[in-house]
């Protein structure tokens, strides 16, 4: 698969958050990720979560520990409500943790991770995009939790 180049910035297409076409890229393929989630799906996206954490890829080996500790919060996040003993974040917040976990998740997206470092420039705009958007909700499963919201760069 070809990376396809932002008109406007000239790099990786979703890979720039100063670009506001590469920022607009990254949301509308986090809309698509999230088309398929539900309820039901959450379950699923979280154990997909678990089995990525504990044996990443080779090509996420090399993702920096904060962006890893991210990604381990949303799971445990996803988990907890999928467990139900978690149920106070809201749906359109839920829908966005287990969309962004999806994308990240997926080797194939717009810049393809395979091509690191570049390929995880897209995973970070997104996540940096969805971490902003349930900041105060994660704050308050870290105050439930009991977890240093510092920890996860909160």
């Amino acid at each position: 698969m070809a990376i396809r180049t932002c008109p406007a910035c000239a790099r990786p297409l979703g890979s720039n958050a100063d670009c506001l076409s590469c920022r607009e890229a990254a949301a509308s393929e986090l809309a698509r990720e999230a088309k398929d989630i539900t309820p039901e799906t959450i379950p699923e996206h979280a154990s997909a979560a678990r089995r990525f954490l504990r044996r990443p890829p080779w090509y996420a080996r090399r993702a920096p520990g904060a962006f890893r500790a991210k990604l381990r919060l949303l799971w445990m996040v996803l988990r907890d409500y999928a467990n139900g003993s978690y149920r106070k974040v809201p749906w359109k917040s839920l829908a966005a943790l287990a969309a962004a976990v999806a994308y990240v998740l997926s080797p194939v997206d717009l810049v393809p991770d395979l091509l690191f470092p570049i390929g995880f420039a897209d995973d970070a705009v997104l996540l940096a995009m969805t971490w902003g958007l349930v900041k105060r909700e994660l704050r308050d499963y870290c105050a439930w939790k009991g977890l240093s919201p510092a920890h996860f760069g909160l």
